[in-house]
């Protein structure tokens, strides 16, 4: 038996955790949901283990608790399960369910009487192609494998070698294997080579950048103060010499000096002696103002150029060190410090022998030294190099971000490019070995289905169609739809009174299959088979049924399936849910003393479970899951209440209500049952809610109907879109309000009945 089932991984609407362990299902389950909460998609998976191909892994929990494993495409536990379903309708009824043109059932006449033959020889068949599909399947998988694991091995590479550098970004949620997949797949062109991606991931390791001051051009404008060098060396005074200070240039400066400190003396400041006018004119003869010019010059120019020296150094000196720049641009730069430096000592030299010559004419104007070659002093030393490199660095700086991006990027591209090749050969590997698994699967399915019609036709005679026709006349109570045996004694037909049945109802063809379903199951020969250990799964039972066909349908489920071991009835519809509760209140209540006792095995796996199936919002998005039935739906005998509780709740908690997914459509579900009641001489759900806006002065919730015309819907198949109820959360509660507004004496005592604060709506 089927106590709950897990999936190994997502599949459609339904993930890993769906099905909560401490609500298992029992011998007896019913299942209730609205139309997209996922019932379908559950069915159609019980349907894949079924038939000996599960959809996706999943995990089978036995009555015990045990567990077992089920591979994607391998064998339920339970070999003897059989599914109801729209998909089961289609593949084995469509046909007959069109009417006159219609295919069998199963085989009658003269072919019955050669099956038994016949089922030896398909046996061997089946077993051969299924040992085929077996194998094909193998190759499948270990392709798969391979494919699995070298995107397995790229994530790991990419979360191992990125995350340390943005912890929230490079995670396996966001990295996932089906996205990671998809770059592999699609990447094409020039890819980054180990190189590159070494050199990425070490920059990345660096810290963020400091910016570092702009490089100042170095000093270079002594060049034209130095034109008039050679001329200023050579030219000399035109003085009178006096023989104590000739050829002394100590004394000369000494003397040169004491005139300034003697201008308006007439007595020596060292020896008192007089200072005679004679004497005065003689100094100054010899201390003419050709010599005094010509040593001024020598003496600015001096100090022009020791500027220039000093200034020359000190640029040197302030250069940024290496250090403080990126690493990449590290090498380069000191190179191009080493060059600079070389180019500076160059000019130092240069100007301090400059620094000489003029030296040598400050002590001794009359001297006339050689000028040095200055001409290196016209070009300024090279700081392109340099001052790239800061601007690189800074602009590395100022975008550190990008940049940091950038080598993510490379990193990521070098990963998934040079895989994407292998990866593509890989997937394309797996891709044939898929279409030859799948084409030994479906020779072997093809077989095995003739096989199942040759076992059919050794126990189907005449009086199935006959049961058939009892059962449909028992669920409707009348003979409108009957079942015969055509008149080559090997199909069955439908029949409504003399004619063909065709055009059948949505109601009939639901009705009609799922007797067949059942009645099928009776007559089936299962190697092994007990009923007592087969698990019936039925969803969607009374789809389209009118009342008393509901009614007659509940209790021919009852009876019927009775001899089975587990049964589970999947419904949208609350008035059979009622019913079910009605029909096994005496076994759910003594079910449920003995849970209260603490009765391990009834807690384990009941007798009587029901059960409820929703759509809820996880992690943004639509997830269903299986939960307790409300205790609303247990106590109301009515959907109204239930559904009204539901919008209210979801009013008051918009973000993190539970059945988000389904509140547009209960809205509208609300409005449909109080329009009629309120608007009975309509009979259109749209024309009674146009009859209510109307009523109301200015139409005020015109926006209302328009919801219900455009933005929900009605009951309708399993499949259909559910709207998200924070894009539309606003008109539910408009919704409610124009309920109140019409009525509300009606909305205060809903309120009361189902225990919610009217406050929530101001």
């Amino acid at each position: 038996m089927l106590r709950r089932l897990d999936l190994k991984a997502p599949w459609r609407s339904l993930d890993k955790g769906f099905w909560p362990d401490n609500l298992p299902s029992g011998c007896r389950t019913v299942v209730y949901g609205h139309n997209g909460s996922g019932k379908s998609t559950l069915s159609e998976l019980l349907l894949s283990l079924a038939e000996g191909s599960c959809a996706t892994g999943v995990v089978w929990e036995h009555e015990d608790g045990q567990r077992t494993t089920v591979g994607s495409g391998e064998v339920s536990p339970s070999s003897s399960m059989a599914v109801f379903t729209r998909k089961w309708v289609e593949a084995n009824l469509a046909d007959f369910l069109d009417g006159d043109s219609a295919s069998a059932i199963v085989t009658l006449g003269r072919e019955a009487i050669d099956a038994k033959d016949e089922e030896a020889r398909l046996e061997e068949e089946v077993k051969r192609l299924r040992a085929d599909a077996a194998e094909a399947k193998k190759h499948e998988k270990a392709a798969d494998t391979k494919v699995e694991k070298l995107t397995r091995d790229v994530q790991d590479r990419i979360i191992s070698e990125l995350k340390e550098f943005d912890y929230n970004h490079f995670t396996k949620n966001r990295y996932s294997i089906p996205k990671i997949q998809d770059e592999l797949r699609k990447y094409k062109g020039e890819f980054p080579d180990s190189n590159a991606h070494a050199e990425a991931l070490k920059r990345l390791g660096e810290g963020a950048p400091a910016p570092v001051a702009e490089l100042p051009p170095p000093p270079a404008g002594i060049a034209g103060g130095l034109a008039r060098l050679s001329e200023l060396l050579a030219e000399t005074p035109t003085r009178v010499a006096l023989e104590a200070l000739e050829g002394n240039p100590t004394a000369q400066a000494w003397v040169e000096q004491g005139l300034g400190l003697h201008k308006d003396l007439d007595q020596c400041l060292f020896c008192a002696g007089d200072i005679s006018r004679d004497r005065r004119d003689q100094l100054a003869w010899h201390f003419d103002e050709s010599w005094l010019r010509i040593r001024g010059q020598a003496k600015d120019l001096l100090a022009e150029v020791t500027r220039e020296r000093q200034a020359l150094a000190a640029w040197h000196v302030a250069l940024p060190a290496s250090t403080g720049l990126a690493s990449e641009l590290r090498s380069v730069y000191e190179e191009a410090v080493t060059q600079a430096r070389a180019e500076v000592d160059e000019h130092v030299a240069t100007l301090t022998q400059v620094e000489s010559a003029l030296n040598a004419k400050v002590s001794d104007p009359s001297a006339t030294p050689e000028a040095p070659d200055w001409s290196v002093l016209n070009r300024a030393p090279s700081i392109t190099v340099l001052a790239q490199a800061v601007n690189e660095h800074n602009h590395q700086a100022r975008r550190h971000e990008e940049v940091t991006a950038e080598r993510k990027q490379t990193v990521l591209d070098h990963l998934v490019g040079s895989h994407s090749g292998a990866f593509r050969d890989l997937e394309e590997q797996a891709k044939d070995s898929a279409t030859k698994s799948l084409t030994s699967k479906k020779a072997a399915e093809l077989a095995e289905r003739r096989l199942d019609e040759v076992r059919q036709a050794q126990f189907t005679t005449k009086d199935m169609a006959d049961t058939l026709t009892r059962d449909l006349a028992r669920v409707y109570g009348k003979d409108h739809l009957s079942v015969a045996v055509t008149a080559d004694g090997k199909s069955y037909a439908c029949r409504r009174g003399d004619k063909p049945g065709t055009d059948l109802s949505h109601g009939e063809r639901t009705t009609l299959s799922l007797l067949y379903f059942l009645r099928k199951l009776e007559d089936e020969q299962v190697p092994g088979g007990d009923p007592s250990q087969r698990v019936v799964v039925i969803d969607d039972p009374s789809s389209s049924l009118d009342r008393e066909a509901l009614f007659a349908t509940h209790q021919w489920l009852i009876d019927t399936l009775k001899g089975f071991g587990q049964y589970i009835i999947l419904t949208h519809d609350f008035s059979l849910l009622r019913l079910f509760i009605k029909s096994h209140k005496n076994a759910w209540g003594s079910s449920m003393k003995r849970i209260t006792q603490g009765n391990a095995d009834e807690i384990r796996f009941p007798k009587v479970s029901f059960l409820e199936m929703y759509a809820a919002t996880v992690d943004g998005e639509r997830r269903s899951k299986v939960g307790k039935l409300p205790r609303l739906l247990l106590n109301n005998t009515s959907e109204y209440a239930y559904l009204f509780s539901m919008v209210m709740a979801g009013i008051a908690d918009s973000e993190d209500h539970e059945r988000l997914f389904l509140l547009p459509n209960a809205a509208r579900r609300v409005l449909e049952v109080f329009a009629s009641y309120k608007a009975p001489h309509r009979t259109d759900f749209l024309k009674q809610l146009e009859v209510l806006v109307q009523a109301q002065d200015g139409e005020p919730f015109r926006d209302v109907f328009d919801f219900c015309n455009r933005f929900s819907h009605g009951e309708g198949s399993e499949s259909v879109d559910v709207l998200d109820a924070r894009a539309v959360h606003g008109q539910i509660r408009r919704c409610m309000e124009f309920l109140r507004a019409i009525d509300s004496e009606h909305f205060e005592r809903m309120c009361t009945g189902t225990n919610t604060d009217p406050a929530l709506l101001p």
